[in-house]
Parts: C-alpha cells; sequence; structure tokens
C-alpha cells in the first residue's frame, strides 16, 4: 500500500469515479461532497496542516481521507471524508491514511475532532485512540502526545 497527499492544484484521483460509485452503492454521499468541495474549491485541504491523502493497492485507488480546520473549534483539526472500497477493507488501509493525517496534524497539544457515524466507524476511531467526546457535532475527539 502507498499513501500519497494529493496535491491541492490537481484533479481527484485516477480511480475516484468507481471509488464514489462503491461510496454510493452502500448509501454514503460523503464522497459526493468531497468531490463537489473540491470541484468548486470550496474545500482543497489548504489550510495549515490540512491535507487529503489517497491508499493505492497495486495502483488501485483503495481509499482516500482528509483533514482539515474544524469550522466550529478553530484550534483543531477534523478528520473527514473519509472512506475505504469494501474490499480493501481490514487491510490496514483506514490505518495507514488516519496515521499519515495525524502525522501531518502537527505536535503535542493538537486536538483532532471527528464525527463517526457508524457503529463500524467508532470501533475504527476508537481503535486509533479517539475517545467519545459529543460536543459541537463532533463525537470523538483525540489529543495527540509526544513531539
Amino acid at each position: 500500500m502507498t499513501v500519497a497527499a494529493i496535491r491541492r492544484d490537481a484533479d481527484l484521483p485516477a480511480g475516484f469515479g468507481d471509488l464514489r460509485d462503491e461510496a454510493r452503492r452502500e448509501g454514503y454521499t460523503h464522497m459526493d461532497r468531497l468531490a463537489a468541495e473540491w470541484g468548486s474549491g470550496t474545500n482543497r485541504f489548504d489550510a495549515a496542516g490540512e491535507a487529503l491523502m489517497a491508499a493505492r493497492v497495486g495502483g488501485e485507488l483503495a481509499g482516500v481521507g482528509g483533514i482539515t480546520r474544524d469550522p466550529i473549534d478553530a484550534a483543531a483539526l477534523r478528520m473527514r471524508r473519509f472512506y475505504v472500497r469494501p474490499r480493501y477493507r481490514g487491510q490496514g488501509i483506514g490505518r495507514g491514511l488516519a496515521a499519515a493525517l495525524l502525522a501531518q496534524a502537527g505536535g503535542a497539544g493538537s486536538r483532532i475532532v471527528l464525527n463517526a457515524a457508524t457503529e463500524t466507524a467508532v470501533r475504527f476511531w476508537e481503535a486509533l485512540g479517539f475517545v467519545p467526546d459529543r460536543c459541537d457535532g463532533h463525537s470523538h475527539s483525540l489529543r495527540l502526545s509526544g513531539g
């Protein structure tokens, strides 16, 4: 698996349409929102600490995930627009994306928030150390430690 940042001045990665279609078939619309925001330029994951990353397995787009400034808490970053194709789940793709984005986030004391909308997402994020923290529309948070 390779994980790489998506250039802010580039198109969404090759294979994104197929990934988005799979997300739709599962009932998820956040990949549609990602495409719309990226296309309009309203969110290019280009503020300090932000990034959108793609994971590839054997050249195929296996998943995407991003981190942005939180629109509610300006001191926090927010994990968002995560999706891993069903055939790649359970292989560390989501964990690899999350680790790359957390490394991008910065140092000790950084607060990362997210909204886990499904029980599967709750289990995934909690396994990575996020704790329930229901406030300001978020379900979980993590405070980075170390340097």
